[in-house]
């Protein structure tokens, strides 16, 4: 089961960047990339193409859009002199899927931001206060992603005053529930804060909230929640647990931190929450013993030296009987030894960075799930919200196979009510062994009634990389893709969900097929990347990517412990695909490797990135598995990218400034429910099992095409698709190879002409 949220505390392990080495099975051989002629000519038609791309690569979106609404004229003779015309219908043809593709974007882009409009004065007109109030924080949550996504500017003005004034009165409230040691109560105004952070004009504040609620999350209902236990009844983490994740922080850490300053945070972390944990006549007897312990460490480890990176045998033993002294069967306090364990770790945790964190239990499950490209599950996807708990199957799953649909509300896991229920406690519901069934209780849209569905859980396997249409499955019940876009233009299409080992291989084998498929007197002219949702995965897959693009420069640096910089230089005998004319789409959503393919070939290799701004995930963390199959992720190096300036730039939000992420050059904002439709469209595939198989909604409608009986005809692939940055992507390559499409109706015309003095 995966989860789903823009919300970057829930982010486990999908946006890391790993480490590691692996079997470099590369693929077939694709042909070397030779810009046509007619792209770098001096005629009318090439001067338009290049600068509708150099406005485009510079960010002026309103520029490229109202170019490519007016391409130039092609009614003239473009071979003057020879004798040899073509028709105005052939012109119009090479126009057409240019203004068929701008046309529709700008539609849809009118009707999306009409709709957000609508949704934001609906929205402010009911919020009557900054009360922090879950009414309230749902109705500003939405507005801050209805402005995030765009809005016009005096709707968006009011909305920013409203956001801002919410964030001012909840860091107050936050601040003065502190001081009177309301930890709860701070928690919930810091989380307000940043669930409307992605609205706010103040690029550090989703930062600032996430680093008050690292430091309040453990501080807050520890004594009376029950632990996490795993499956042998042990609740997690224990101290033995915390004290192997504390040693793994202090090994593998980029900043060197000493053994003894992550303790004197761990420790000041329990004296922090003893007010909260304990009430009346215990409290003077938790302080005091929290006091002895802490004596009782400083004491035995005074003359041990503090050096970065080692956690002396005589600090561990001594550390151990500190917190075991606090929480045991024989401490004075009623405390357990899970609480005093996870406070300890939160507060050495917190000494570090917001990315370093370790992971117990239930929790550690999700993270083996996240981890394995395969895993044992009903493969769905998990969103909930104030309405309900709302499921997507993952395509090929066991749950798709089963007949679970997208959009589907969970109302009940095997009888059990969801009401008051957290997101691990709903998937430890879900999850269980091979080969057993689970029943879920769903209500579907157009369905009066809830009814049950049987699920048996199976292995599941997650597609890396996706075309652009599924044209049938493979003998494993695998998706057969078709790559080209657009054929008329040789643009191919290829989505890349997470960097897995496969990743270049299968890549190598969607452009070689797709030039297969044009022939042998055509290749690939152009390509849309699409990054969106990709939350990285293996450093050194995105490097070899890059090598097909970049034949020269650094493309991956990474500095480590002690200034250690480790980088990875392009290698010129791998590339094949230099100066080819390339689209990236991304999102939120695009974190680490996938945002170093989108910065590098933005910076260096002439892309131009279309969609919004990525996550910011510019850490190298490496996975350490602890005993009792918990897990250690440790920030063991900052990487940068090429600023397309010569020199290189860090774009991790928590040590880049203003600057973190990748901007695109031609910005398209979407709702997260907007967000989720697109990419339900875009990464849709059957299996051919069960009633996991192809709905009439999966196909284009053919009322809406112009040629129906044609399949290769451009509009037919686009004419249903509401995704607005696919429709940007391909009306600005379609305008890049527009010198090309001309040249090929030349050669067409020439050959004809030819053809017909033969046979005169």
């Amino acid at each position: 089961m995966r989860l789903r949220s823009r919300d970057l505390q829930f982010v486990i392990a999908s946006v890391f960047l790993l480490l590691g080495t692996g079997c470099r099975a590369t693929g077939p051989d694709i042909d070397r990339y030779r810009p046509p002629a007619a792209m770098v000519a001096d005629d009318t038609v090439s001067q338009w193409s290049a600068e509708v791309w150099r406005t485009a690569r510079s960010g002026e979106t309103d520029a490229t859009i109202d170019a490519l609404l007016s391409p130039p004229s092609l009614e003239a003779p473009w071979l003057e002199g020879s004798g040899i015309q073509v028709s105005e219908l052939e012109a119009s043809k090479l126009e057409a899927p240019i203004t068929f593709a701008i046309d529709r974007f700008v539609s849809l882009e009118e009707a999306a931001v009409s709709a957000r409009t609508l949704e934001v004065d609906r929205l402010l007109s009911n919020i009557k206060s900054t009360a922090l109030d879950s009414a309230t924080i749902e109705r500003l949550s939405l507005v801050a992603d209805l402005r995030a996504a765009g809005l016009p500017l005096e709707v968006d003005r009011r909305a920013a005053v409203a956001i801002e004034d919410a964030i001012d009165a909840w860091i107050k409230v936050a601040e003065d529930a502190e001081v009177a040691l309301r930890f709860g109560e701070a928690d919930d105004a810091w989380n307000a804060v940043g669930s409307i952070a992605i609205g706010s004009d103040r690029p550090l504040i989703l930062v600032e909230s996430k680093r008050r609620q690292r430091r309040l999350n453990s501080l807050q209902r520890r004594g009376s929640s029950t632990g996490r236990t795993d499956g042998f009844g042990t609740e997690r983490p224990t101290i033995d647990d915390a004290l192997r994740a504390l040693a793994a922080i202090l090994k593998f850490h980029v900043d060197s931190p000493t053994w003894k300053r992550l303790c004197d945070a761990g420790f000041a972390q329990i004296a922090e929450a003893i007010p909260v944990l304990l009430k009346d006549a215990p409290l003077a007897e938790g302080e005091a013993a929290v006091e002895d312990a802490r004596e009782s460490f400083e004491l035995a480890t005074a003359g041990v030296e503090v050096r970065p990176g080692t956690l002396p045998s005589r600090v561990r033993r001594s550390l151990k009987s500190s917190l075991e002294s606090m929480g045991s069967d024989y401490a004075p306090t009623p405390l357990r030894p899970s609480v005093v364990a996870r406070l300890f770790l939160d507060g050495a945790l917190a000494a570090t960075d917001l990315r370093t964190s370790a992971f117990f239990g239930p929790q550690a499950d999700q993270v083996r799930r996240q981890l394995d490209a395969t895993y044992v599950g009903i493969g769905v996807e998990v969103r909930q919200t104030p309405e309900g708990v709302f499921l997507r199957p993952i395509s090929g799953s066991p749950a798709a196979k089963a007949g679970l649909r997208g959009g589907d509300r969970l109302l009940a896991v095997d009888g059990a009510d969801l009401k008051g229920r957290s997101i691990d406690s709903i998937v430890g519901l879900v999850s269980g062994p091979a080969d057993t069934a689970v029943r879920l209780t769903l209500s579907r849209e157009g369905v009066r009634d809830p009814f049950d569905l049987n699920v048996t859980r199976e292995e599941v396997e997650r597609e890396a990389v996706l075309g652009w249409r599924q044209k049938g499955v493979d003998d494993e019940h695998r998706p057969v893709w078709d790559w080209l876009i657009d054929p008329d233009a040789g643009i191919v299409f290829i989505s890349i969900r997470e960097f897995r080992e496969d990743v270049i291989r299968r890549f190598r084998t969607a452009f070689r097929e797709a030039s297969d498929s044009l022939g042998d007197d055509r290749s690939v002219a152009g390509l849309i990347l699409d990054l969106r949702d990709d939350p990285g995965g293996l450093r050194w897959v995105a490097e070899d990517l890059l090598d097909l693009f970049v034949s020269g420069g650094t493309i991956f640096s990474a500095e480590g412990r002690r200034a250690k910089i480790r980088s990875h230089s392009a290698s010129s005998f791998s590339t094949r695909l230099e100066r080819l004319p390339v689209v990236v789409l991304v999102n939120g959503s695009s974190a680490s490797a996938s945002e170093i393919v989108a910065g590098t070939l933005q910076a260096v290799g002439d892309a131009v990135v279309v969609g919004e701004r990525t996550l910011g995930k510019g850490s190298v963390q490496t996975v350490r598995t602890l005993f009792n199959n918990g897990y250690a992720f440790v920030t063991e190096s900052w990487f940068s990218i090429p600023d397309g300036r010569g020199g290189r730039r860090l774009i991790d939000r928590y040590r880049a400034g203003e600057n973190w992420g990748i901007e695109p050059n031609l910005s398209v904002g979407a709702t997260a429910t907007e967000t989720m439709e697109i990419m339900s469209e875009r990464g849709r595939w059957h299996s051919g099992r069960g009633l996991d198989v192809s709905r009439p909604d999966d196909l284009d409608d053919p009322d809406d095409l112009d040629d129906p009986d044609d399949p290769d005809h451009p509009q037919s692939a686009l004419a249903t698709t509401n995704d607005r940055e696919l429709l940007l992507a391909v009306a600005l390559l379609r305008a890049r190879l527009l010198p090309n499409a001309i040249a090929r109706a030349e050669k067409m015309a020439k050959d004809d002409k030819a053809v017909m003095s033969t046979g005169q």
